[in-house]
């Protein structure tokens, strides 16, 4: 049993966010932020096509089910970010060298 290996995409995330972003801006935040405020909406960009839900999961799962093998940019409606995540991991094992 022999199957072809297959290239790994060029996915440049930097350029996914900047398409999303300028999609989301021009084409479907003036229809959608006064109707659809705090739900989600995953973009596949090279398309544009949309897809419309109550969460991350939701969003995602339609996207993919369509574009299986495209990322999409996903945000929620109305906000400026999905997620924001900070953290500060300082191990315990090293001691004080990270105070």
């Amino acid at each position: 049993m022999t199957s072809k290996i297959q290239p790994l995409p060029n996915i440049n995330p930097a350029e996914i966010a900047r398409k999303g972003e300028e999609i989301y801006q021009r084409e479907l935040k003036a229809k959608f932020e006064k109707t659809h405020f705090g739900k989600y909406i995953a973009i596949e960009v090279d398309s544009g096509e949309y897809f419309l839900g109550e969460n991350q999961i939701d969003v995602s799962s339609k996207a993919k089910k369509k574009f299986p093998d495209k990322i999409t940019y996903l945000i929620k409606i109305g906000y400026p970010a999905v997620v924001t995540m900070s953290h500060h991991f300082k191990p315990p094992s090293y001691g004080s060298i990270f105070r």
